[in-house]
């Protein structure tokens, strides 16, 4: 009772015809109980190991880890966002199923609720943006998965989406790029 009224910390605005969730298996090796959100990645108030809205990255065929839980390899590729929790008291799939949804689809725009997104330098940044290409805000995936802004010191691996809006330093709009 106590997660009762805990929110989604993903919710598809614009996705009717432009996002798809996709069925992928998670990486054998990661770890639930702690996974991204552990030791110096760990995520304040962060119920789950996986939170939707953090970045999944493709480690092979259809087997997807959390962006940024295997290293700073720039060889890692965004496929799209995480659509459930995982692990944690928030697990939406139970601990022997391996199989989570990620949503894809360029074009498609979605809200993005804290933890799931570091706010580091948006304010500015959201501030900044004027219309023009030169100052677009592209979000990318820091050490711990969420999304960043691309200056805010997390290792590049791709742009992953771009800052529609800064609503809050809870929340976020964004456009996937992938």
């Amino acid at each position: 009772m106590a997660n009762k009224y805990k929110r989604r910390t993903l919710r598809a605005l614009n996705a009717q015809t432009q996002a798809y969730p996709i069925d992928m298996t998670l990486d054998s090796g990661f770890d639930r109980t702690q996974g991204a959100l552990s030791g110096a990645n760990a995520i304040t108030g962060a119920k789950a190991a996986i939170l939707p809205g953090m970045v999944a990255a493709l480690k092979a065929t259809q087997i997807v880890t959390v962006c940024g839980a295997q290293g700073a390899s720039p060889g890692i590729r965004p496929v799209g966002l995480f659509a459930q929790f995982v692990g944690g008291e928030m697990s939406d799939i139970p601990s022997d199923f391996d199989k989570v949804g990620v949503w894809r689809g360029a074009g498609s725009t979605f809200e993005v609720l804290a933890p799931a997104f570091d706010d580091t330098n948006l304010a500015t940044d959201a501030a900044a943006q004027d219309g023009s290409a030169a100052k677009e805000v592209y979000l990318i995936s820091g050490t711990k998965g969420q999304l960043g802004d691309a200056t805010a010191g997390a290792y590049a691996v791709n742009r992953t989406a771009r800052l529609i809006d800064r609503l809050s330093a809870n929340a976020i709009i964004v456009e996937l790029l992938v």
